[in-house]
């Protein structure tokens, strides 16, 4: 603040000196110019003078002439002569004075002009300059701001951890006292942020991240810096040196001390949290029922038909992909910068650095997978019923189980084996594998391997979220999935036929995936994450309520059946991590 002072005060001083030259080249403009007026006067007075003595002696003249009637000629001549001669004189001497004086004045108000025009462009500068400076300072006040608003919460976390620590070691040394003791079992792979129902499946035994939409009516869990307790990684928006660990090692190996339950919630913030859950749950439903209706044509409440939009293909999978990109990749980045406060230009300029290439790679390749997820699903959702559609895309929970186990030495446990049992059982049923009339085969195949990529975008955006803020990892990917969807243009061109209510369907499914992120992220900061993961695991049931209410698409008694039963696995799965917490 001094310094601003001392600034300031020079600034003034320059700007007084200045001031002060003008008032002097003007004093001496107008004394010059005064002068110079009173010596014109003079002489002006002088030849006034001299023309009124030679008036008086014309009229002399001619009276000498007149009384002398005998004057000659020449005398006459002469008198004429001096009389025109004194005109002219008199003629020349006016004019000189005339441009005399005016030259002078341009002179001095082209230079008054330019030397006005000289300090107006100092000014200028002086004050763009001071402006930067002031600029700046806010700049730096504002990251110093923010960077004690993120110690404070560092700080509460800390204290919260710590209570909750002591906590916990009373309430053991009672039970211990008692004669109680605590469950065993294996410990859980420690993912800090998982993709999809990944707070639903058996993967991330201590994940208490929140769970938020990424895409194509499925979800995608992400963990929100600030959200819960201390066993989250805190994303320093300051720190961008790379993490140095291994990504394919156990996330509970990185971690110092071992995770703590989370603080108690209140009630009204439990249900407000939970509605918001459930209405994201419903959101991200509408939009397969929105995908549905664009590839087939469909009765909308038994009122009227609509839809057909496009035939249910590859090529045509890329085309809706690349409209709903268009609208959802802008709103997202908007949604990152005014609402979650996270530069996200700033991260991805961070991943194109040398030393955090890698990191580019592991997101551009999770972005691929995901890509080729929303390909298949779409496919799938114009081929099949749509809740039966995302029933078969929920093969990808047992897969994550299944790859972290390969990954990452997790090994199920017996109940989640039997879980397992229970979901793949329940796609059979949804399959409809004892009846005659089963779905199309080209559909199912979709759906799986809509459903195995996405396992795989799991698996592959959990190193990311160790060095990456979760919602900057979001919006870059979709960011690349629609540069990937640019680039399948050569393939789509020629079935490409773009018309109204097309584009206005695929900014409806873009609104319900940027609103299914929203309700769910603020839904599980309200909630908790674990509570949070069995509401989303209602996705089926929901898509497939909403398909029959709408578009009257009925499933028979054995898929419906077959439907509950694999949300009930999925539910079952994250209910097994909620109480390998509390076992903790």
């Amino acid at each position: 603040m001094e310094s601003n002072n001392i600034r300031n005060s020079s600034y003034e001083q320059t700007l007084a000196g200045v001031t002060k030259d003008l008032s002097d080249l003007r004093a001496n403009i107008l004394g010059k110019l005064s002068r110079e007026i009173l010596i014109l006067q003079a002489q002006k007075n002088a030849l006034t003078d001299d023309i009124q003595r030679l008036q008086s002696q014309r009229k002399e003249l001619e009276v000498l002439t007149v009384a002398q009637q005998g004057m000659n000629q020449q005398e006459i001549q002469r008198q004429q002569w001096i009389e025109q001669l004194a005109q002219a004189i008199t003629y020349h001497l006016k004019n000189d004075v005339i441009v005399t004086n005016s030259k002078v004045l341009s002179d001095h108000s082209e230079n008054f002009e330019q030397l006005m025009l000289n300090l107006d462009g100092a000014i200028r500068a002086t004050f763009q300059s001071l402006q930067r400076d002031v600029d700046t300072y806010q700049r730096d006040l504002d990251d110093q701001m923010q960077r004690m608003y993120t110690q404070r919460q560092q700080g509460e976390l800390m204290l919260s951890a710590l209570v909750e620590r002591i906590d916990e070691y009373l309430r053991r040394s009672s039970g211990d006292r008692s004669g109680g003791g605590n469950i065993g079992g294996n410990p859980p792979i420690n993912f800090t942020g998982t993709s999809g129902f990944a707070g639903a499946i058996g993967t991330n035994g201590n994940s208490t991240a929140p769970t938020t939409p990424n895409g194509n009516g499925n979800y995608s869990q992400i963990q929100i810096p600030t959200f819960n307790s201390s066993q989250f990684r805190q994303y320093d928006q300051n720190d961008t040196r790379p993490y140095a660990g291994d990504p394919t090692e156990p996330f509970n190996s990185l971690e110092s001390a071992p995770p703590v339950a989370q603080p108690a919630k209140r009630l009204n913030d439990w249900w407000i949290g939970f509605v918001l859950v459930l209405g994201a749950s419903v959101v991200l439903s509408l939009q397969n029922i929105l995908v549905r209706i664009i590839f087939s044509n469909s009765s909308i409440f038994g009122l009227f038909n609509f839809g057909g939009l496009i035939q249910a293909t590859v090529p045509n999978s890329f085309m809706l992909l690349l409209l709903r990109m268009l609208f959802a990749t802008p709103i997202m980045w908007i949604v990152a910068k005014f609402i979650f406060r996270v530069d996200v230009l700033r991260d991805f300029q961070q991943l194109l650095t040398p030393n955090r290439r890698l990191l580019f790679w592991r997101v551009a390749f999770s972005a691929l997978l995901q890509f080729t997820s929303f390909a298949f699903i779409y496919v799938a959702l114009g081929i099949l019923n749509p809740g039966l559609a995302v029933t078969l895309f929920f093969i990808f929970p047992t897969v994550t189980v299944l790859l972290a186990w390969l990954l990452f030495g997790d090994r199920p446990s017996k109940e989640r084996w039997l879980v397992i049992g229970v979901i793949y059982f329940g796609i059979m049923l949804t399959y409809n594998i004892f009846g005659v009339a089963k779905p199309d085969t080209w559909g199912v195949i979709a759906a799986m391997l809509s459903g195995i990529s996405f396992a795989g975008y799991i698996i592959t955006s959990q190193a990311c979220f160790k060095q990456l803020n979760p919602v900057s990892f979001t919006s870059i990917n979709f960011a690349i999935i629609l540069l990937l969807c640019l680039g399948t243009l050569p393939f789509t061109l020629a079935s490409i036929s773009l018309n109204g209510s097309l584009i206005f369907m695929c900014f409806l499914i873009a609104l319900t995936t940027l609103s299914g992120y929203l309700l769910t992220s603020f839904g599980t900061k309200l909630m908790g994450a674990a509570q949070a993961s069995i509401v989303s695991a209602s996705g089926p049931v929901f898509t497939t309520f909403l398909a029959f209410t709408i578009l009257g698409s009925k499933l028979e008694f054995i898929q419906v059946f077959g439907v509950f039963l694999v949300t009930g696995g999925v539910g079952l799965l994250s209910l097994q991590n909620m109480y390998k917490r509390a076992a903790k």
